[in-house]
């Protein structure tokens, strides 16, 4: 820049000085009116962390890792100085066949469509089958097997499937050496989804103990295998019943602690412990918070291994990452779409090493070719047209994400004390710490959708209610199955939930009720006056009750009480909602509600507003109830449902 072009900036910047924070702060509460700054301007996530409205250069101040670099110093910002540009994430899909035959046309197909590697679930309810040789040849025929990674997902089988695929390779004339991928052998992440373990922990004189087999695996991959992961971590089990970023990660941190011990004491020193182990975290829907999950993932982690005594290579965490289903829709399914896409970003802006995208239909059907190309080109496009290879690390330094993510790591860290204060991770799921934890966070987070504090794009906020159900084949809903043999180790198994389900069974509930009486449940809007005094409450209740399922008829608006009521009644509806304005409430309100009464004494008469202090006298007139912006959607739906007969009192 020129000495001239620098006066320029200097004279500009003279007449335009920066704001104080204090100035700020003065036109937001000017702007507010009166109301709360902290009420308003603050926001509280799940995990008890307040976000700020605004961040500024000074909260890097009081950060311990504001100056690292890529690939140094607790790998904050990832764990090689090149990141993406010397190798992008691997865009790893799952393939939904039990067939060997038909996963092998799948995945053949898929790699010649972006894919570069493959998550394999062999412990899901349609697990691809791999009981023998002949199975293994058949699902990865034609396959290079170093043109791809493997991401087995085993269970208990794992030592066997180790074994099954070391042999393919050398059949192959693979270059075991070569090959990379992971097993994910995560016997406490079972034990958390599914509530028992067929075999001890520990060594009996009955049985083999399971963390025998853990070394066992990570012995002869080792050995055989050089660049894969024997040991996973994976946080879906947690996800999925609805824990907090926080404690997905602290259960993560404690997991991986126990597995560490367990190995050292099995002569697997902590250095190769650690490196052959692989995390595979969920992403959620709050964007920020997730990236900065899996920042602040790495630093945890370097921090625990190095205190372990592992060397700086052991400390780099091998993350993969996994769009989670807690936030996912059966209503409005496309939706999905757009919600895995801002969860794929915030997984390549953390800095995974490798990304799973769910595809928009897995909790409504079976995947098809058409949900898995589009969840696969989301990650070809990010890579490809978004060009977020071409720049290291593009979220450090933000103000507000190197400060979220330090939050998220020091809340984390005390939820891994308070787990270490149980016994570990083991002993914290079987005493039902972490399942009582995870189940208090999870009902604030329904209380939030229920009052629509938290949105549900087509769930409880702008429900589509033309929308036909997607046709193929229905997934059956199957939980994860515990083991029949409980003389292993038992635990509570978390439930696996969507925060959506309970609309969703609302929404079933009117289906059926409609199948019944060849129309659902019907709300009827009495409307006061013009359209423009009373389109606005008429829209809320709208939106507010379509959410139930309920069908709203509407007549036009009218000053005519008793007009406005006949309608009400020969609408044949069973709940009517009064909606105007406020200045019209006083003078029509208590007439329409008695004329509705006298015609139809058991219909319910329901107000769009807050009554305030006219409430008795419009109850006295035979007002029922009234919705405004702060009652609990969900409560209020399901209790009219019952009141109509769709769902049993």
């Amino acid at each position: 820049m020129s000495d001239a072009e620098s006066q320029k900036n200097e004279k500009l910047a003279a007449e335009f000085p920066a704001s104080t924070h204090e100035e700020w702060k003065a036109a937001a509460e000017k702007l507010l009116k009166g109301a709360p700054f902290d009420k308003i301007m603050l926001t509280a996530t799940p995990e008890n962390i307040t976000l700020q409205p605004i961040y500024e250069r000074d909260v890097l101040g009081a950060l311990p890792t504001t100056d690292t670099f890529p690939g140094q110093d607790g790998y904050l910002r990832g764990t090689t100085a090149a990141g993406y540009l010397k190798a992008p994430w691997d865009i790893a899909q799952e393939i939904h066949f039990s067939d060997p035959a038909a996963f092998n046309t799948a995945l053949l197909h898929d790699l010649e469509s972006g894919l570069n590697a493959v998550s394999i679930d062999l412990t899901g309810p349609a697990p691809l089958r791999l009981e023998k040789p002949a199975d293994i040849v058949s699902a990865f025929n034609k396959v290079i097997p170093d043109a791809l990674r493997w991401h087995f997902h085993a269970g208990e089988r794992t030592p066997d499937i180790i074994k099954l695929f070391y042999s393919w390779l050398v059949a192959h004339n693979g270059k075991t050496d070569k090959v990379q991928g992971s097993f994910n052998y995560d016997p406490l992440g079972t034990l958390a989804a599914t509530g028992s373990l067929a075999n001890p922990l520990q060594r009996t004189r009955e049985k083999e103990g399971i963390y025998d087999k853990l070394a066992f695996a990570v012995k002869i991959a080792g050995a055989n295998l050089p660049l894969f992961t024997s040991v996973g971590v994976n946080t879906r089990a947690y996800h999925n019943a609805g824990a907090s970023a926080t404690e997905e990660l602290g259960a993560a941190l404690a997991t991986g602690v126990e597995y560490l011990r367990e190995l050292a004491a099995r002569g697997v020193d902590i250095s190769t412990a650690a490196s052959k182990t692989a995390f595979h975290f969920a992403i959620g829907g709050n964007f920020f918070v997730e990236l900065a999950k899996l920042r602040a993932a790495r630093i945890l982690w370097a921090r625990v291994v190095a205190e372990l005594g592992g060397n700086e290579e052991a400390q780099a965490m091998h993350q993969h990452a996994r769009t989670g289903l807690f936030n996912k829709t059966r209503h409005d399914p496309y939706v999905n779409i757009l919600r895995t896409t801002t969860e794929a970003l915030g997984g390549v802006l953390g800095g995974v090493e490798s990304l799973t995208v769910g595809t928009f239909d897995e909790v409504i059907r079976v995947p098809e070719e058409f949900s898995r190309r589009i969840a696969r080109n989301t990650q070809v496009i990010l890579q490809e047209e978004c060009e977020l290879t071409s720049v290291i690390d593009p979220a450090g330094g933000s103000w507000y994400v190197e400060k979220l993510t330090d939050d998220i790591a020091r809340k984390a860290w005390e939820f891994f004390q308070q787990i270490e204060e149980k016994g570990g991770a083991a002993a914290a799921l079987q005493a039902g710490f972490i399942q009582e934890t995870i189940a208090t966070t999870r009902k604030g987070r329904e209380k939030l959708l229920g009052q629509r504090r938290h949105s549900l794009i087509g769930t409880n906020q702008y429900p589509n209610v033309t929308e036909s159900p997607l046709s193929g084949n229905p997934l059956q809903d199957s939980p994860a199955q515990a083991s029949k043999d409980t003389s292993g180790v038992v635990a509570r198994a978390l439930p696996s939930t969507r925060l959506a389900a309970p609309y969703e069974a609302l929404r079933a509930a009117s289906s059926a009720y409609k199948q019944q009486h060849g129309h659902g449940p019907k709300i009827h809007l009495a409307n006061i006056a013009a359209l423009r005094r009373h389109k606005a409450r008429a829209d809320f209740t709208r939106g507010f009750f379509e959410t139930g399922g309920f069908e709203i008829t509407g007549a036009e608006g009218s000053t005519d009480d008793a007009l406005i009521a006949s309608k009400a009644v020969a609408s044949g509806a069973k709940i009517v909602v009064i909606c105007g304005h406020d200045e019209d409430y006083p003078i029509h309100v208590p007439a329409i509600a008695r004329a509705i009464k006298a015609q139809a004494p058991s219909v319910i008469v329901l107000l769009a507003g807050n009554p305030g202090d006219n409430e008795a006298s419009y109850k006295e007139a035979g007002l029922d109830s009234f919705i405004f912006v702060k009652s609990d959607n969900y409560a209020t739906n399901r209790q009219y449902l019952q009141k109509v007969g769709a769902i049993p009192a």
